[in-house]
């Protein structure tokens, strides 16, 4: 039967614990009767010679294994002849057992149900009236290393009137039989055991479902997951791809469309320009031709957007340190006011260079625009590539944190390109951080200006068969002003 549902595979899993717990019942017991019977083809001497069986034995307390010894060593003392008995109880007479015979009784049977049941038992096997077999349980008096607790005494009548006296020092009247307590702790053991394979075995599938739909979560373009496990778990994973699939027709759909919309009004804005030159009034023109441009500026911008969604480079292992340098000093370059640190190692990374790059190029732009100067910082924060551009400019309103990273949303209501730019940077920023496993937030700096904080998740160098100082940069600082 195949185990094709949740259900199925616990009912498996429990009629395996119970017969894996009746296996090892049977398996003790066959062991014991194997022992016994081995020791049944010795002779009595022989068969009492061994302390360590015989106390194995006694310690189990099992009424009819202990009886039915005692019935053995009173029958051979009772069909030996009268010369060879001293030396039959010399050779009965080994730890933890004596043996002796006396003139007369000296104890009573106790009235505990065990000990009541073991004289009924070497009664029977004597064929013996129960008056002529005393049980009784006393503390021992032999030495706490050689004896247990208590010694059990049984003085059995003989034919000739005298009484058998047979000593186990090695005794202790308890309620449950030590036996029966091992073997429910190793069926709770056992039990246990399979509970948590049974977890592990039905929770695998599970979290590898899990792990697809956060891997979803982060990126579009994760791989369709395989169908496997219990039929439930088939079916949902089943439904979820065709979820992933359908929504990834509809970003790809939504992209080209806002890519072909873009495109074709590129057209009508060149008959625009066209006809724009033809206006006689110069400051008209003007106005006219820049509102073209900025209409231009935001299609472009657009398109761009568009461009990255739709063809996305290979993610590569990439030293985030010389990423960032790389930035920093192209916007030096440009005369902008920049100053970057790094920490004392490696901090690598794998991403889209390119779709990074530009992230952070936006941040350190908009640091630069809005607050006159871009302070950089990347650090590693457990295992968390961290990037910090802080400015001195007027900040933004906590209310406005969420909302700025909308697409096309500016804080600057006049759409004058100079100050407010299109309204796209920070909206494609953290999207190329959030394709990438991490996240970009906004904060107040020290300064009172704005804080962007861009995560990704880092790597160790040591993975990839490199060390840290191999690939890395050391600490650095740099400061330019324009001139």
């Amino acid at each position: 039967m195949r185990l094709d549902s949740i259900a199925t595979r616990i009912a498996a899993a429990l009629v395996l614990a119970i017969v894996s717990s009746i296996a090892l019942t049977v398996a003790i017991s066959i062991s014991r009767g194997i022992l016994l019977s081995h020791a049944e083809g010795q002779s009595n001497t022989q068969m009492f010679l061994g302390r360590s069986f015989v106390a194995t034995i006694n310690r189990y307390h099992n009424p009819q294994l202990l009886s039915g010894r005692f019935a053995a060593i009173a029958a051979a003392i009772t069909r030996a002849p009268a010369s060879e008995r001293p030396a039959l109880l010399t050779a009965f007479t080994e730890p933890p057992f004596r043996a002796e015979i006396r003139d007369r009784p000296t104890i009573e049977t106790s009235s505990e149900s065990r000990i009541e049941l073991m004289r009924d038992l070497i009664a029977f096997q004597l064929q013996a009236t129960p008056d002529a077999v005393r049980v009784d349980a006393r503390p021992s008096t032999e030495p706490a290393d050689e004896a247990g607790p208590e010694q059990l005494v049984a003085e059995i009548a003989l034919p000739h009137g005298k009484w058998l006296v047979i000593t186990n020092s090695d005794f202790a009247v308890e309620g449950p039989s030590k036996l029966l307590f091992v073997l429910l702790i190793s069926l709770g053991l056992l039990i246990a055991a399979l509970s948590v394979w049974t977890a592990r075995w039905l929770a695998r599938p599970i979290s590898a479902f899990a792990a697809a739909a956060e891997r979803f979560g982060a990126s579009s373009e994760a791989i369709p997951l395989t169908e496997s496990g219990p039929r439930e778990l088939r079916t949902a994973i089943r439904t979820f791809n065709q979820m992933q699939d359908r929504l990834r027709r509809f970003v790809s759909d939504r992209t080209l469309m806002l890519a072909a919309m873009s495109h074709d009004l590129k057209t009508p804005l060149t008959r625009m320009r066209l006809r724009a030159e033809l206006v006689g009034d110069g400051q008209q023109q003007a106005k006219i031709l820049a509102d073209i441009d900025e209409m231009a500026a935001m299609i472009e911008s657009t398109l761009a957007f568009a461009r990255d969604d739709i063809k996305r480079e290979a993610p590569l292992l990439v030293d985030l340190g010389a990423l960032v340098e790389s930035v920093c000093e192209n916007a030096i370059d440009t005369g902008h006011q920049v100053e970057m640190s790094s920490a004392r190692q490696a901090i690598l990374v794998i991403c889209r260079p390119v779709a990074i790059s530009r992230a952070i190029a936006n941040l350190v732009d908009n640091a630069v625009k809005y607050g006159g100067c871009a302070r950089v910082r990347l650090d590693r924060i457990a295992d968390r590539a961290v990037i910090t551009v802080d400015d001195d400019g007027p900040g933004i309103p906590e209310d406005e944190y969420e909302k700025v990273f909308a697409p096309f949303y500016r804080l600057e209501g006049s759409r004058n390109r100079d100050t407010g730019g299109v309204g796209l940077g920070l909206a494609v920023a953290r999207n190329s951080a959030r394709e990438h496993g991490g996240d970009l937030t906004l904060a107040r700096s020290e300064s009172g200006g704005l804080r962007t904080r861009l995560e990704l998740p880092a790597v160790k160098a040591s993975v990839f068969g490199q060390s840290a100082q191999a690939v890395g940069a050391t600490e650095q600082n740099r400061v330019c002003v324009p001139t």
